[in-house]
Formats: structure tokens, sequence, C-alpha cells
């Protein structure tokens, strides 16, 4: 194997490099540069990577002083842990081929991501490792469990009911599940012929044992137990075990320490996916996981899995398309750009902040707000000021968190289709949704030109942000959706309870293709029919006068994007369109949700300036 092969990464590393001559804000400081290796090669195929990605948005790079071929080559080489990159051709990197050789790494591996791990538990990857590793505080383990060459959920599609069938009798606690399965912890129970589909290199067949048996049962709960907060995949175990189960009461708390001793017990039982956590001598920026047979990985201090977007609804809209005050946040950019922080640690500090003070699941506001939350109590972070404006006539001022919020009434279907019948959003929507493949719904007019024009028009999220452009554009105005939060705040009391009243009655006529008025139900609707409201509408406003719809059926897009869905609001309920808490239950923001007989229409607002 020549050298380069053999220093080559099995994953894209992308490093925070520092701008070299520049004296910038945090968020600034730094290149994410993409690395393929640690061969110099590597190193110059990089900074010719970033200056061409930067000619291609039209920088002028043989002008700019952070992109200077040598000065950038000087820094990556840094960041690898050198003093130049001369250093690093001389000196680095002969001595890490030696070091190879003399611990018996031949042959590069991903050593990391467990590729028949449950989908609902959060994988390991590089930058969590780096994080941990560098980051912590906590010492350096001696031992790390990744799972990779483990067959413990190779297996797919065992579970409880296996456990039942065993047993001859049903069982309704898995506390009876974990004691049946423990009676029989290191014998063979059942032969397991179906694997998990995503994993090439599956066998054709695992033998489980109960220990094995029971942690496939209930893998949802290993998933809490899976991470690198404590020493919970670490030997030796030096600190307290950690989960990430939150807002447990103490019977489930005393299931997870007991399932967790049992997990801990399996996977001590083999060698199979154990690495040893070796650090590189001399060098303070990376470490190498050894696994069997030669295998071997690293990390990097300070690196990430992705590059910075800076856009996150491209290529949906490029960044001039975008409304001013979606690129006003900047939590993104400290996030990312922020060394020596341990993020899997910030998180779960956030989480536990939310339940401690009082928080629930109804009203968990995402990610993103708690972690802004948790920055600004513990770290001192100021968060971008959103822009602000004049009040405006069209708009109702409410007092929300401090400032003053205008806000719209709900877009009518009028006022919608002004702008998309004489945009080149309507040309252009299809398009770039097919490029991520991704088809937006195409038929509008089914569900909106079959009402009157002052009714709610009803789009897809993405028509709501482009629509939030058009009128930025038209008026000056940085207006953008709602947020969670600030919905619940104006909303009306609900008015309906659908846990008491039920669906039942649909406000809206469905008429096919036919021309006939379907029953009123979606499934009455053929391709080619149109969805309208019904004749009887139900309203309620808000403190200050601002009307809502409140039928079971209609809801309101709200800004929270993330993932390709957003949430829809519905005012009958105060909870998401689709009934269940407005964070968790979110819609396909490419979709008027047409096919399930809903509509979905939005309402636009802006801050205020603070002497409104």
């Amino acid at each position: 194997m020549n050298t380069e092969n053999l220093l080559r990464a099995m994953r894209k590393v992308y490093l925070l490099t520092p701008k070299p001559g520049l004296s910038a804000s945090e968020d600034e400081m730094f290149w994410s540069m993409c690395l393929n290796g640690l061969h110099e090669e590597d190193i110059r195929k990089s900074v010719t990577s970033l200056r061409q990605d930067r000619e291609m948005r039209g920088v002028a790079v043989s002008k700019s002083k952070s992109l200077k071929v040598t000065d950038l080559q000087k820094a990556l080489a840094v960041t690898l842990g050198a003093r130049s990159y001369d250093h690093w051709c001389k000196t680095e990197q002969p001595r890490i081929l030696g070091f190879l050789a003399e611990n018996g790494m031949n042959q590069p591996a991903d050593l990391i991501k467990w590729p028949c791990l449950p989908g609902f538990t959060k994988t390991l990857t590089a930058h969590r490792l780096a994080d941990r590793f560098f980051n912590s505080g906590l010492p350096l383990p001696k031992r790390l469990f990744t799972g990779v060459g483990s067959l413990l959920f190779a297996a797919s599609g065992y579970g409880r009911l296996d456990i039942h069938e065993l047993a001859g009798k049903n069982m309704y606690a898995d506390e009876e599940r974990l004691e049946y399965c423990e009676l029989y912890a290191n014998e063979v129970v059942l032969r397991a012929n179906d694997m998990r589909t995503q994993w090439p290199n599956a066998p054709e067949f695992v033998d489980l044992t109960g220990r094995m048996l029971l942690l496939n049962a209930v893998s949802e709960f290993v998933g809490g137990m899976y991470n690198l907060l404590g020493d919970n995949l670490m030997a030796p175990m030096l600190e307290a075990t950690v989960f990430t189960a939150y807002n447990v009461s103490e019977k489930e708390a005393a299931f997870d320490r007991k399932l967790f001793q049992i997990f801990r017990a399996e996977i001590e039982r083999s060698e199979d996916g154990w690495v040893d956590v070796i650090p590189l001598p001399g060098n303070d920026n990376i470490i190498f996981l050894r696994g069997a047979d030669g295998k071997f990985d690293w990390v990097i201090r300070n690196q990430r899995d992705t590059p910075f977007i800076e856009n996150f609804l491209f290529p949906v809209f490029n960044s001039n398309e975008l409304p001013s005050a979606l690129l006003n946040s900047k939590l993104a950019a400290h996030l990312y750009f922020r060394q020596g922080e341990w993020q899997d640690r910030l998180m779960h500090d956030a989480e536990q902040r939310h339940y401690a003070e009082g928080g629930s699941v109804a009203t968990w506001p995402g990610y993103d707000k708690l972690l802004a939350r948790e920055l600004m109590a513990e770290r001192g972070y100021i968060p971008s000021r959103q822009l602000d404006a004049q009040q405006t006539k069209g708009f109702l001022p409410h007092r929300i968190r401090n400032r003053c919020l205008m806000i719209s009434p709900l877009i009518t279907v009028d006022e919608f289709w002004k702008f998309y019948e004489n945009s080149e959003w309507r040309q252009i929507r299809s398009e770039r949704l097919r490029k991520i493949k991704l088809t937006i719904e195409e038929d509008l007019a089914a569900v909106n030109l079959h009402d009157h024009g002052n009714l709610p028009v009803s789009v897809t999220w993405f028509d709501a942000i482009a629509y939030c452009r058009y009128v930025e554009d038209k008026t000056g105005l940085p207006v953008r959706l709602l947020e969670i939060d600030e919905w619940q705040q104006i909303c009306p009391n609900p008015a309906r309870d659908l846990e008491k009243d039920g669906w039942g009655d649909l406000t809206w006529g469905l008429t096919g293709g036919d021309g006939l008025t379907g029953g009123g139900y979606f499934e009455a609707c053929p391709e080619g029919g149109s969805l309208r409201f019904g004749k009887e509408l139900a309203w309620s406003l808000n403190r200050e006068g601002l009307q809502f719809l409140s039928v079971v059926d209609f809801g309101e897009w709200l800004a929270d994007y993330g993932l390709g869905h957003a949430p829809a609001a519905n005012a009958a309920t105060g909870r998401a369109l689709m009934t269940g808490p407005l964070e968790r239950d979110k819609c396909p923001a490419h979709l008027t949700m047409r096919y399930k007989g809903l509509k979905v229409g939005f309402r636009i607002c802006y801050v205020a300036q603070l002497d409104a």
C-alpha cells in the first residue's frame, strides 16, 4: 500500500483552519477546509479546492490575504499539529508512518460508524469523538466501544413478540421481559435469519442469546445509553453513567440503570466493537483508533463532519432569494466555528435545563432555541439582533418578549395569487425541487381557486417563504413567518378538544374530477379534483383583534423548519395540524397537505422598531 493510500481518510473531514492574515470576529476567523487524508498531497489538494470554491463564488483569490497558497498550507499543517507545512512534510508525516508500523496499523477503516445500529439511536461521528477526546476535559480512555464489527444489532425485526413466543405467554411490562431474558442471558434462544438490509456485509444469520434478544427488543432505551457523555462506552469506566433520557420517573430511571448493566455486560463479553484509543506522541491534535487485524482510524481536534452551510434552504432558494430575516441568525455559524466546545454536553445540558425549569414535551421549543438559551445562560452568548422596521398598515402590533411584533392577518388567495401569477417563482419552483429529488405540489389552483379570493390561501412552506421575499422587495419590510413560541403567545384559546370531540366534521367539500361533491372525505377527491372550504367556517379573535380560522382541518405554516419539514399550527386545538406537539409533529414543506384533505395557510410578521 502506498503512503498516500495508507493515510487516506475514510470519511469527509472538515477542519476549522485559521484564515491567514485576518483579524475578525470568532465566526469569521476560520475556513472550513475539506481534507481527504494526512498525506502532504492531501494538504495541497485541500488548499486548491478551497481556492477554487471561493473563485466560483466570485472572490478574487489572487488578491485575498486569507487565500494565499503557502499561508493556507501552513495554517492547515498547524491545525494538524505541525509547526509549518515544511515541518509536516519532513518530520510529522514520516513520524506518523513509523508510529503506524510500530502499532500494527496498516489498514485504513471506518471504525466509528456502526452500520447496523437501530435507526432511532444517535450514531457516533468523528466530530462527536473529537469533542469528547479534546474538549471534554475528561481523561482519555484506553478503549472505546463504537460497535463497529459487533453483531449485537445485526438482526432486524426481532423483539418483544419473540420473547412472548419463547416464554409461552404475553408479558405486559419490559421489566418482566428483562427478568425472563436474564434467565437465559448467555444461552442461544433464537436464530435470527433476517438481517438489516443497509448493512452490506451482514452475515446469513445471527444466534441471539437471551441478553441479545432483550437488547434488540428494547433498543429504543439502549439509544439513550449509547453516548459519549460519561464513560458508558469507555474502558476503564472512571466517570458516572449518563443517559440521554429526560423527564423520566424514578421507576423508568431504575429500569434504565438495570438495562445499562445488561448492555455493558454484553458488550464486554466480546472484543468485537472495541477499539484502542492511542494518542500520537508529540502531537496534541491527532488521536488514532486501532481495531482488529491492523485496521485503524483517526480523529482531529475541532474537526467537523459536514461543511458549513450558509443557506440551509439551498438549492430550493439561492441566498439572494431568501427573506433578509432568514439570513440574520448567527447561531448556526457560532456553533459550527466555535472551537473547544463539547457540543454533545451543551445539548444535553440544554435539554436538562428545559425540564428542570418546568418545561415539558408540549412546551419543548426545539434544539436551536434550547441551545441559544443555554449559550446565553452559561457562555455569555449574545444572539443576533432581529431586523426591524416602522409600524405599517395591514399589520397588528403584539407585545411579545419585550418587543413589538407586527403580525398580518392570514394571507388570502387574492393576495398570494397576485404574486404567484406575476413572479418567476411559479416557473422555477418545480425545477429547483427536482434537483433535490423532491416533487413540490404542482397544482395550487386545485386547492385555492375554487374558494372566494378573500379566504386564506393554501400553499407549501416554500411558497410562503417566496411570498415573504416578494413582500420585502415590494415594501422594504423584513417580514418572515411566525415562530412556534410567538404563535403560541398570540393564538386565542383553543376552541376544540380533539380527544373529546374527535375529528367528525370536516369543514370543506371535496369535488372530484367529475365535478361531483365527494361527500366531505378526502379519499373522494381523485387526481384532478379540487379541495375547497365548506360554507360554515369558524373564526376567533385574539386579544388584539387578529382573526384566526379555528377549524380542525386548517393550519398555519410556522418558521421552525428542519430536514424538509415545518410545523403547521391549528388554532382550533392550539397544537399541530396533525394533532401532536408543534415542535415534533411537522408537515412536509413541499406539500399543501391536500392529500390529507387539509389546508395550510400562513401569515407574515416583522419586528417593529424599539420606539414603536
